[in-house]
């Protein structure tokens, strides 16, 4: 009888802990940019350092502003942002995608913080706006994104764009 107990309280635990972890990994990877003022967050990055930190500007609940800074770029301080810690890949993308059909400056600095990102589907993106009827600059800048990863996938792919009939 106590065996059974002591399982149960095993199985309770072990259940109250999954809850516990189950909830703070959806909290990571939900990207709430309600509140005005700058926000960060920090991805994993295609080439060194490992990681590249994102900036973002809210104004009355829209994006105004996205930054990248790495060690290849000069960045302004923004000691007042609100840190959202190291998100995956696929939540960042997933914001930053939102923002790339943008007539304005945000569309192209959503691109370029894109490309900044570790793993295929960053560099898929690329190559579907390259490979896409959109403006023939929205396409350069593409490829000059892909150029600008340093990733051996993204060379590839543009020696093959290159050698191609």
């Amino acid at each position: 009888m106590a065996g059974a107990f002591r399982s149960r309280g095993l199985m309770v635990a072990v259940l109250m802990l999954a809850a516990c972890l189950s909830n703070q990994s959806r909290a990571a990877d939900e990207l709430q940019l309600s509140t005005d003022g700058w926000h960060s967050w920090r991805v994993a990055s295609v080439t060194p350092p490992d990681e590249e930190t994102i900036f973002v500007l809210i104004k009355s609940g829209r994006a105004e502003e996205i930054e990248i800074a790495g060690h290849w770029c000069r960045q302004r301080r923004h000691e007042a942002a609100v840190d959202h810690g190291l998100l995956s890949t696929d939540t960042s993308i997933d914001w930053l995608q939102h923002h790339l059909g943008n007539p304005s400056d945000l569309g192209e600095h959503a691109l370029a913080a894109i490309s900044r990102h570790a793993g295929h589907r960053a560099l898929q993106i690329l190559i579907d706006i390259v490979e896409s009827d959109a403006a023939a600059d929205t396409r350069q800048e593409a490829i000059f994104w892909m150029t600008m990863s340093g990733s051996d996938a993204a060379f590839d792919y543009i020696d093959d764009l290159l050698m191609a009939d």
